[in-house]
Protein backbone atom coordinates (compact mmCIF):
# COMPACT_ATOMS: atom_id res chain seq x y z
CA UNK A 1 0.00 0.00 0.00
CA UNK A 2 2.79 2.70 0.77
CA UNK A 3 4.08 1.83 -2.45
CA UNK A 4 1.25 1.77 -4.22
CA UNK A 5 0.86 5.47 -2.75
CA UNK A 6 4.68 6.31 -3.02
CA UNK A 7 3.97 8.89 -6.31
CA UNK A 8 1.17 10.68 -4.41
CA UNK A 9 2.74 11.01 -1.11
CA UNK A 10 6.49 12.37 -3.41
CA UNK A 11 4.21 14.89 -5.30
CA UNK A 12 2.72 16.02 -1.80
CA UNK A 13 6.25 16.34 -0.20
CA UNK A 14 7.31 18.57 -3.41
CA UNK A 15 4.29 21.19 -2.89
CA UNK A 16 4.84 21.43 0.67
CA UNK A 17 8.71 22.27 0.70
CA UNK A 18 8.39 24.43 -1.74
CA UNK A 19 5.35 26.52 -0.18
CA UNK A 20 7.27 25.83 3.40
CA UNK A 21 10.51 27.42 1.73
CA UNK A 22 8.41 30.59 0.18
CA UNK A 23 6.59 31.35 3.76
CA UNK A 24 10.30 31.69 5.30
CA UNK A 25 11.46 33.42 2.21
CA UNK A 26 8.58 36.31 2.06
CA UNK A 27 9.33 37.16 5.15
CA UNK A 28 13.24 37.58 4.48
CA UNK A 29 12.36 39.10 1.17
CA UNK A 30 10.20 41.99 2.49
CA UNK A 31 12.85 42.40 5.29
CA UNK A 32 16.01 43.08 2.86
CA UNK A 33 13.93 45.20 0.67
CA UNK A 34 12.68 47.75 3.37
CA UNK A 35 9.48 46.63 3.61
CA UNK A 36 7.23 46.89 6.65
CA UNK A 37 6.06 44.38 9.36
CA UNK A 38 2.83 45.27 8.78
CA UNK A 39 2.76 44.83 5.25
CA UNK A 40 4.08 40.80 5.57
CA UNK A 41 1.16 40.81 7.97
CA UNK A 42 -1.10 41.76 5.60
CA UNK A 43 1.05 39.26 3.01
CA UNK A 44 0.85 36.57 5.80
CA UNK A 45 -2.84 36.83 6.55
CA UNK A 46 -4.17 36.68 2.91
CA UNK A 47 -1.76 33.39 2.17
CA UNK A 48 -4.30 32.14 5.74
CA UNK A 49 -7.43 33.25 4.09
CA UNK A 50 -6.23 31.92 0.88
CA UNK A 51 -5.97 28.47 2.30
CA UNK A 52 -8.96 27.83 4.50
CA UNK A 53 -10.93 28.91 1.24
CA UNK A 54 -9.08 26.17 -0.89
CA UNK A 55 -9.40 23.72 1.52
CA UNK A 56 -13.44 24.12 1.49
CA UNK A 57 -13.96 25.07 -1.85
CA UNK A 58 -12.04 21.74 -2.81
CA UNK A 59 -14.50 19.25 -2.38
CA UNK A 60 -16.86 20.34 -4.82
CA UNK A 61 -14.23 21.07 -7.76
CA UNK A 62 -12.89 17.73 -7.05
CA UNK A 63 -16.32 15.79 -7.41
CA UNK A 64 -16.88 18.17 -10.36
CA UNK A 65 -13.41 17.43 -12.51
CA UNK A 66 -11.43 14.74 -10.49
CA UNK A 67 -8.63 14.43 -8.66
CA UNK A 68 -6.01 14.82 -10.86
CA UNK A 69 -6.96 17.92 -12.70
CA UNK A 70 -7.68 19.40 -9.48
CA UNK A 71 -4.41 18.16 -9.02
CA UNK A 72 -2.37 19.75 -12.29
CA UNK A 73 -4.71 23.28 -12.01
CA UNK A 74 -4.12 23.93 -8.68
CA UNK A 75 -0.04 23.15 -8.83
CA UNK A 76 -0.17 25.35 -12.40
CA UNK A 77 -2.15 28.21 -10.31
CA UNK A 78 0.35 28.08 -7.86
CA UNK A 79 3.14 27.97 -10.10
CA UNK A 80 1.78 31.06 -11.75
CA UNK A 81 1.88 32.97 -8.49
CA UNK A 82 5.05 32.21 -7.72
CA UNK A 83 6.42 33.75 -11.14
CA UNK A 84 4.43 36.12 -10.30
CA UNK A 85 5.65 37.19 -7.06
CA UNK A 86 9.23 37.24 -8.77
CA UNK A 87 8.04 40.20 -11.28
CA UNK A 88 6.28 42.30 -9.01
CA UNK A 89 7.89 43.78 -5.45
CA UNK A 90 4.30 45.43 -4.24
CA UNK A 91 2.29 44.49 -0.83
CA UNK A 92 -1.16 44.53 -2.24
CA UNK A 93 0.41 42.46 -5.28
CA UNK A 94 2.19 39.97 -3.10
CA UNK A 95 -1.12 39.33 -0.92
CA UNK A 96 -3.51 38.82 -3.95
CA UNK A 97 -0.14 36.30 -5.21
CA UNK A 98 -0.47 34.17 -1.95
CA UNK A 99 -4.24 34.87 -1.53
CA UNK A 100 -4.31 32.39 -4.37
CA UNK A 101 -0.92 30.34 -3.39
CA UNK A 102 -2.76 29.38 -0.53
CA UNK A 103 -6.02 28.20 -1.88
CA UNK A 104 -3.65 26.14 -4.41
CA UNK A 105 -1.70 24.87 -2.14
CA UNK A 106 -4.89 23.63 0.00
CA UNK A 107 -6.72 22.13 -3.08
CA UNK A 108 -3.49 20.03 -3.71
CA UNK A 109 -2.97 19.27 -0.69
CA UNK A 110 -6.53 18.30 -0.07
CA UNK A 111 -7.05 15.75 -2.85
CA UNK A 112 -3.99 14.39 -1.51
CA UNK A 113 -5.64 13.09 1.62
CA UNK A 114 -8.83 12.68 -0.22
CA UNK A 115 -6.82 10.36 -2.51
CA UNK A 116 -4.88 8.77 0.47
CA UNK A 117 -8.20 8.04 2.75
CA UNK A 118 -10.08 6.42 0.14
CA UNK A 119 -7.23 4.20 -1.33
CA UNK A 120 -6.09 3.36 2.12
CA UNK A 121 -7.95 0.30 3.52
CA UNK A 122 -9.60 0.68 6.55
CA UNK A 123 -6.88 -2.02 8.52
CA UNK A 124 -4.14 0.33 7.96
CA UNK A 125 -5.26 3.39 7.17
CA UNK A 126 -4.34 4.89 10.70
CA UNK A 127 -0.62 4.33 9.65
CA UNK A 128 -0.48 5.30 5.77
CA UNK A 129 -2.38 8.60 7.49
CA UNK A 130 0.50 8.49 9.88
CA UNK A 131 2.91 7.77 7.61
CA UNK A 132 1.84 11.23 5.46
CA UNK A 133 1.66 13.43 7.86
CA UNK A 134 4.97 12.86 8.76
CA UNK A 135 5.66 13.12 4.75
CA UNK A 136 4.45 17.08 5.09
CA UNK A 137 6.26 17.30 8.41
CA UNK A 138 9.79 16.62 7.25
CA UNK A 139 8.80 18.46 3.67
CA UNK A 140 8.53 21.51 5.86
CA UNK A 141 12.14 20.72 8.06
CA UNK A 142 13.77 19.89 4.99
CA UNK A 143 12.63 22.98 3.02
CA UNK A 144 15.15 25.18 5.60
CA UNK A 145 18.31 23.31 4.47
CA UNK A 146 17.79 25.88 0.98
CA UNK A 147 18.67 28.90 3.14
CA UNK A 148 21.59 27.09 4.39
CA UNK A 149 22.89 26.34 1.27
CA UNK A 150 22.29 29.37 -0.34
CA UNK A 151 22.60 31.70 2.30
CA UNK A 152 21.86 35.68 1.65
CA UNK A 153 21.15 34.33 -2.17
CA UNK A 154 18.21 32.36 -1.54
CA UNK A 155 15.93 34.47 -2.48
CA UNK A 156 16.88 33.99 -5.95
CA UNK A 157 15.75 30.29 -6.24
CA UNK A 158 12.01 31.69 -6.85
CA UNK A 159 12.07 29.69 -10.16
CA UNK A 160 13.43 26.95 -8.29
CA UNK A 161 10.76 26.56 -6.41
CA UNK A 162 8.07 26.70 -9.39
CA UNK A 163 9.72 24.14 -11.25
CA UNK A 164 9.81 22.01 -8.03
CA UNK A 165 5.57 22.59 -7.67
CA UNK A 166 5.82 21.61 -12.09
CA UNK A 167 7.40 18.29 -11.04
CA UNK A 168 5.07 17.38 -8.50
CA UNK A 169 2.45 17.77 -11.67
CA UNK A 170 4.75 15.62 -13.76
CA UNK A 171 5.08 12.75 -10.91
CA UNK A 172 0.97 12.94 -10.17
CA UNK A 173 -0.11 12.51 -14.17
CA UNK A 174 2.24 9.96 -14.48
CA UNK A 175 1.53 7.98 -11.56
CA UNK A 176 -0.20 4.21 -12.07
CA UNK A 177 -2.18 4.29 -9.02
CA UNK A 178 -6.05 4.66 -10.04
CA UNK A 179 -7.24 7.57 -8.73
CA UNK A 180 -10.76 7.52 -6.17
CA UNK A 181 -13.95 9.10 -7.55
CA UNK A 182 -15.09 11.40 -5.12
CA UNK A 183 -18.98 11.65 -5.33
CA UNK A 184 -20.99 15.04 -5.00
CA UNK A 185 -22.78 15.48 -1.73
CA UNK A 186 -26.12 16.98 -2.28
CA UNK A 187 -28.53 19.05 0.07
CA UNK A 188 -26.12 18.90 2.61
CA UNK A 189 -26.37 21.23 5.66
CA UNK A 190 -23.35 22.36 7.67
CA UNK A 191 -24.18 23.58 11.52
CA UNK A 192 -21.76 24.92 13.95
CA UNK A 193 -21.35 23.78 17.78
CA UNK A 194 -18.75 24.47 20.33
CA UNK A 195 -19.06 22.55 23.32
CA UNK A 196 -16.06 23.97 25.54
CA UNK A 197 -15.49 27.56 25.33
CA UNK A 198 -11.89 26.73 26.58
CA UNK A 199 -11.42 24.89 23.39
CA UNK A 200 -12.10 27.00 21.04
CA UNK A 201 -10.27 30.01 22.99
CA UNK A 202 -7.08 27.54 22.04
CA UNK A 203 -7.99 26.88 18.97
CA UNK A 204 -8.03 30.23 18.05
CA UNK A 205 -4.81 31.09 19.69
CA UNK A 206 -3.10 28.00 18.12
CA UNK A 207 -4.45 29.18 14.42
CA UNK A 208 -2.94 33.20 15.55
CA UNK A 209 -0.02 31.73 17.03
CA UNK A 210 1.60 29.29 14.24
CA UNK A 211 0.69 31.96 11.82
CA UNK A 212 2.56 34.74 13.30
CA UNK A 213 5.43 32.71 14.34
CA UNK A 214 6.18 31.09 11.20
CA UNK A 215 4.82 34.02 8.64
CA UNK A 216 6.25 36.80 10.76
CA UNK A 217 9.43 35.42 12.94
CA UNK A 218 11.92 35.47 9.64
CA UNK A 219 10.91 39.22 8.75
CA UNK A 220 11.66 40.07 12.83
CA UNK A 221 14.65 38.07 13.16
CA UNK A 222 16.33 39.64 9.86
CA UNK A 223 15.44 43.18 10.42
CA UNK A 224 17.59 42.47 13.78
CA UNK A 225 20.59 41.41 12.13
CA UNK A 226 20.24 37.46 12.10
CA UNK A 227 21.44 36.22 9.12
CA UNK A 228 19.56 33.87 6.19
CA UNK A 229 20.74 30.60 7.55
CA UNK A 230 20.78 31.19 10.81
CA UNK A 231 16.97 32.08 10.22
CA UNK A 232 16.20 29.27 8.52
CA UNK A 233 17.55 26.93 11.41
CA UNK A 234 15.52 28.68 13.94
CA UNK A 235 12.52 27.90 11.71
CA UNK A 236 13.44 24.25 10.92
CA UNK A 237 13.63 23.71 14.61
CA UNK A 238 10.33 25.33 14.89
CA UNK A 239 9.17 22.76 12.96
CA UNK A 240 11.33 20.18 14.65
CA UNK A 241 9.33 20.55 17.72
CA UNK A 242 6.30 19.63 16.15
CA UNK A 243 7.90 16.72 15.11
CA UNK A 244 9.45 15.51 18.17
CA UNK A 245 6.35 16.66 20.50
CA UNK A 246 3.30 15.68 19.08
CA UNK A 247 2.64 12.26 20.25
CA UNK A 248 3.80 12.80 23.75
CA UNK A 249 1.93 15.83 23.97
CA UNK A 250 -1.28 14.23 22.79
CA UNK A 251 -0.64 11.26 24.86
CA UNK A 252 -0.13 13.32 28.09
CA UNK A 253 -3.54 15.45 27.07
CA UNK A 254 -5.09 11.69 27.34
CA UNK A 255 -4.43 11.38 31.29
CA UNK A 256 -5.08 14.73 32.85
CA UNK A 257 -7.15 18.05 32.93
CA UNK A 258 -6.80 19.02 29.16
CA UNK A 259 -7.47 22.37 29.97
CA UNK A 260 -4.24 22.75 31.98
CA UNK A 261 -2.28 20.93 29.39
CA UNK A 262 -3.42 24.34 27.46
CA UNK A 263 -2.83 26.24 29.58
CA UNK A 264 0.99 25.03 30.34
CA UNK A 265 1.40 25.01 26.44
CA UNK A 266 1.01 29.28 26.55
CA UNK A 267 4.29 29.41 29.17
CA UNK A 268 7.01 28.87 25.96
CA UNK A 269 5.70 31.22 23.89
CA UNK A 270 4.77 33.99 26.55
CA UNK A 271 8.36 33.57 28.01
CA UNK A 272 10.01 33.81 24.30
CA UNK A 273 7.60 36.87 23.79
CA UNK A 274 8.55 38.56 26.70
CA UNK A 275 12.07 37.74 25.82
CA UNK A 276 11.41 39.92 22.43
CA UNK A 277 10.10 42.63 23.98
CA UNK A 278 12.84 42.74 26.73
CA UNK A 279 16.13 41.99 24.33
CA UNK A 280 14.48 44.06 21.53
CA UNK A 281 17.90 44.77 18.93
CA UNK A 282 19.66 42.84 21.34
CA UNK A 283 18.02 39.45 20.31
CA UNK A 284 20.19 39.24 17.12
CA UNK A 285 23.37 39.29 19.07
CA UNK A 286 22.42 36.24 21.06
CA UNK A 287 21.22 34.31 18.52
CA UNK A 288 24.20 34.53 16.27
CA UNK A 289 26.94 33.89 19.00
CA UNK A 290 28.16 37.04 19.59
CA UNK A 291 26.89 37.07 23.97
CA UNK A 292 28.17 33.22 24.28
CA UNK A 293 27.27 30.00 22.57
CA UNK A 294 25.04 29.04 25.93
CA UNK A 295 22.71 32.21 25.08
CA UNK A 296 22.82 31.20 21.17
CA UNK A 297 21.50 27.33 22.99
CA UNK A 298 18.89 28.81 24.84
CA UNK A 299 17.43 30.73 21.59
CA UNK A 300 17.00 27.18 19.82
CA UNK A 301 15.80 25.25 23.01
CA UNK A 302 13.25 27.93 22.89
CA UNK A 303 12.41 27.45 18.96
CA UNK A 304 12.33 24.28 19.65
CA UNK A 305 9.34 24.45 22.74
CA UNK A 306 7.45 26.85 20.94
CA UNK A 307 7.22 24.45 18.04
CA UNK A 308 6.27 22.23 20.47
CA UNK A 309 3.43 24.01 22.48
CA UNK A 310 1.93 26.38 19.37
CA UNK A 311 1.28 22.91 17.43
CA UNK A 312 -0.18 20.92 19.96
CA UNK A 313 -2.40 23.09 21.24
CA UNK A 314 -5.07 23.07 18.23
CA UNK A 315 -4.68 18.77 19.22
CA UNK A 316 -5.50 18.98 22.89
CA UNK A 317 -8.16 21.75 22.26
CA UNK A 318 -10.08 19.70 19.63
CA UNK A 319 -9.79 16.51 22.22
CA UNK A 320 -11.34 18.45 24.62
CA UNK A 321 -14.18 19.54 22.12
CA UNK A 322 -14.90 16.20 21.49
CA UNK A 323 -14.88 14.98 24.77
CA UNK A 324 -18.06 17.47 25.76
CA UNK A 325 -20.00 16.89 22.58
CA UNK A 326 -22.93 15.22 22.00
CA UNK A 327 -22.97 11.79 20.21
CA UNK A 328 -24.03 12.49 16.34
CA UNK A 329 -22.14 15.92 16.74
CA UNK A 330 -18.74 15.30 15.83
CA UNK A 331 -18.50 16.88 12.35
CA UNK A 332 -20.13 19.86 13.45
CA UNK A 333 -17.75 20.57 16.09
CA UNK A 334 -14.65 19.68 13.87
CA UNK A 335 -15.62 21.59 11.41
CA UNK A 336 -16.43 24.48 13.82
CA UNK A 337 -12.91 24.25 15.16
CA UNK A 338 -11.63 24.27 11.67
CA UNK A 339 -13.53 27.49 11.58
CA UNK A 340 -11.79 28.91 14.44
CA UNK A 341 -8.42 28.14 13.63
CA UNK A 342 -8.53 29.67 10.15
CA UNK A 343 -9.85 32.42 11.58
CA UNK A 344 -7.52 33.07 14.11
CA UNK A 345 -4.59 31.87 11.32
CA UNK A 346 -6.00 35.11 9.39
CA UNK A 347 -6.59 37.58 12.61
CA UNK A 348 -3.52 36.65 13.67
CA UNK A 349 -1.02 39.00 11.40
CA UNK A 350 -4.40 40.90 11.37
CA UNK A 351 -4.23 42.25 14.38
CA UNK A 352 -0.13 42.95 14.72
CA UNK A 353 -0.17 44.68 11.33
CA UNK A 354 -2.95 47.21 13.48
CA UNK A 355 -0.72 46.86 16.12
CA UNK A 356 2.24 47.91 14.54
CA UNK A 357 2.15 51.40 13.85
CA UNK A 358 1.51 52.04 17.63
CA UNK A 359 4.16 49.50 18.76
CA UNK A 360 6.40 48.62 16.16
CA UNK A 361 8.61 45.66 16.82
CA UNK A 362 7.05 44.85 19.69
CA UNK A 363 3.57 44.17 17.98
CA UNK A 364 4.28 40.84 17.08
CA UNK A 365 5.14 39.73 20.93
CA UNK A 366 2.27 41.95 22.28
CA UNK A 367 -0.08 40.43 20.32
CA UNK A 368 1.07 36.72 21.44
CA UNK A 369 1.32 37.64 24.64
CA UNK A 370 -2.57 39.30 25.01
CA UNK A 371 -3.44 35.96 23.16
CA UNK A 372 -1.98 33.86 25.18
CA UNK A 373 -2.79 35.31 28.69
CA UNK A 374 -6.61 35.02 27.16
CA UNK A 375 -6.07 31.45 26.92
CA UNK A 376 -4.55 31.01 30.32
CA UNK A 377 -7.50 33.58 31.56
CA UNK A 378 -10.77 31.31 30.29
CA UNK A 379 -8.99 28.24 31.63
CA UNK A 380 -9.16 29.38 34.70
CA UNK A 381 -12.15 30.87 35.15
CA UNK A 382 -14.14 27.76 33.42
CA UNK A 383 -12.35 25.18 35.71
CA UNK A 384 -13.69 27.05 38.65
CA UNK A 385 -17.02 26.17 36.81
CA UNK A 386 -16.52 22.97 35.12
CA UNK A 387 -15.79 19.56 36.18
CA UNK A 388 -13.43 17.88 33.45
CA UNK A 389 -15.24 15.20 31.79
CA UNK A 390 -15.57 11.95 32.98
CA UNK A 391 -15.03 10.43 29.61
CA UNK A 392 -12.31 11.23 27.02
CA UNK A 393 -11.68 11.12 23.51
CA UNK A 394 -8.26 10.10 22.41
CA UNK A 395 -6.20 13.32 21.39
CA UNK A 396 -6.02 13.63 17.48
CA UNK A 397 -2.78 14.18 15.25
CA UNK A 398 -1.58 17.45 15.23
CA UNK A 399 -2.87 19.43 12.18
CA UNK A 400 0.14 20.81 9.81
CA UNK A 401 -3.36 23.58 9.12
CA UNK A 402 -6.61 23.76 8.10
CA UNK A 403 -6.07 21.07 5.45
CA UNK A 404 -6.03 18.44 8.20
CA UNK A 405 -8.85 19.31 10.35
CA UNK A 406 -10.97 19.16 6.85
CA UNK A 407 -9.64 15.89 6.57
CA UNK A 408 -10.50 15.06 10.53
CA UNK A 409 -13.75 16.40 9.52
CA UNK A 410 -14.70 13.83 6.67
CA UNK A 411 -13.25 11.24 8.86
CA UNK A 412 -15.51 12.17 11.45
CA UNK A 413 -18.55 12.29 9.33
CA UNK A 414 -17.87 8.67 7.41
CA UNK A 415 -17.94 7.44 10.95
CA UNK A 416 -21.03 8.64 11.96
CA UNK A 417 -22.98 7.94 8.22
CA UNK A 418 -21.47 4.35 8.64
CA UNK A 419 -23.14 4.26 12.05
CA UNK A 420 -26.68 5.46 11.19
CA UNK A 421 -26.08 3.10 8.28
CA UNK A 422 -25.35 0.35 11.16
CA UNK A 423 -28.58 1.22 13.26
CA UNK A 424 -30.95 1.81 10.26
CA UNK A 425 -30.14 -1.50 9.38
CA UNK A 426 -30.31 -3.36 12.67
CA UNK A 427 -33.83 -1.46 13.11
CA UNK A 428 -34.93 -3.42 9.39
CA UNK A 429 -33.85 -6.56 10.94
CA UNK A 430 -35.99 -6.52 13.77
CA UNK A 431 -39.32 -8.48 13.66
CA UNK A 432 -42.77 -6.67 13.30
CA UNK A 433 -44.61 -6.70 16.47
CA UNK A 434 -47.95 -9.16 16.04
CA UNK A 435 -50.70 -7.44 15.67
CA UNK A 436 -53.05 -9.91 17.66
CA UNK A 437 -50.74 -8.90 20.35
Amino acid sequence: MFRHLSTLMAASFLVNLANAAITTMVGIFVARNGGTQAELSLIAAAFSLGFAFGCLATPTQAARIGIIRVFAAAAAVATISIIGMDMTDSALSWAALRFVMGASIAAVLAVSDTWINQSAPSNSRGKVIAAYSIVLGLASTVSQLVFLWMGNNADQLVLVFAVLMNISVVVIATTAATQPEVKRQEGRRIYFSLPSVSAGVASFASGFSVAAMISIVPFYLTTHGVPVGLVAMIIMTIYLGRLLFQWPIGALSDRMDRRYLMAALTVPILVQAVAMIALGSHEGALLTGDQGRIWQGLGFLMSLLIGASIYPMYSVASALAFDRADEGKMITVSTTMLVIYSAGSVLGPLTIMALTPFLADNAMPSALILMNIAVVAVVWHRSRKIEAPEETVPAMPIPVGSLEMVQTAGELAEAEAADEQAGSEEDADEPLPDPAM
